[in-house]
């Protein structure tokens, strides 16, 4: 079981919820706790971090962190979901990653994810959070891998006066273009989604936010899961 993350000086969103996923895979994570933190901890600056607990060791790998798109372009035609263990982080990462290069030629930034149905169960390698009026709607559809991030997420939210609502079924494409679109996981935090790629041509969302005055934004969320992330 591997969990990556952003590390900014030695502090990371929902470093909890990151040991508690890879402990529910892998009992023994707990004995490594100390093991892990001092391997983060001399990683500096800011850092990419994937740590893999699996036959009872485990391995901390960081690499320099890149720039963060906070708003971007999404190819709405999607990919039919293919990953072998999809509620498992990691295992299908290669298929991941050709699906994501696929949508990058066409000249998106990111992709979906498409059940047999056709409903969108969430993004190639991130949740989606669907926000109309003062709702927050969710994917809980069982091939969904949620970020470790979406509980602080929905619960800081609800915290401001929003209503959440999970979707079981997934989403459909219609309801994605008349929302506000937010693209959630633990290297990127939460990016918007301003245009959605179709037949070849982006689609600028509108600027005018189809959701109650007291929704924040999403950099108001994100700035909210720095000030109260971990320290290492």
């Amino acid at each position: 079981m591997t969990t990556s993350f952003l590390m900014v000086d030695g502090h990371v969103r929902n470093f909890t919820g990151h040991m508690d996923r890879l402990a529910a895979a892998a009992p023994i994570t707990a004995q490594f706790d100390e093991p892990i933190r001092a391997k983060l901890r001399a990683a500096k600056g800011q850092a990419i971090c994937a740590v893999t607990v699996e036959n009872n060791h485990f391995s901390v790998e960081t690499r320099p962190a890149r720039p963060i798109k906070p708003t971007i372009t999404v190819d709405i035609h999607g990919h039919r979901d293919e990953r072998s263990q999809p509620t498992v982080k990691g295992v299908d990462s290669a298929w991941q990653d050709r699906a994501s290069a696929t949508s990058r030629r066409q000249g998106a930034d990111e992709g979906l994810l498409i059940d047999e149905s056709g409903k969108v169960i969430g993004a190639v390698n991130a949740s989606l959070f669907v926000l109309q009026g003062s709702m927050v709607f969710h994917s809980t559809h069982p091939r969904h891998l949620p970020s470790v991030l979406e509980g602080p997420i929905l619960d800081y939210l609800r915290l401001r006066g929003a209503s959440s609502k999970a979707r079981a079924e997934g989403f459909d494409i219609n309801e994605l273009r008349a929302a506000e679109v937010w693209l959630i996981d633990s290297l990127n935090g939460i990016r918007r989604v301003n245009a959605w790629l179709e037949y070849g041509s982006a689609l600028q969302v509108s600027e005018v936010r189809p959701v109650a005055a007291f929704i924040p934004t999403f950099s108001e969320v994100n700035a909210h899961l720095w000030e109260s992330a971990e320290e290492i």
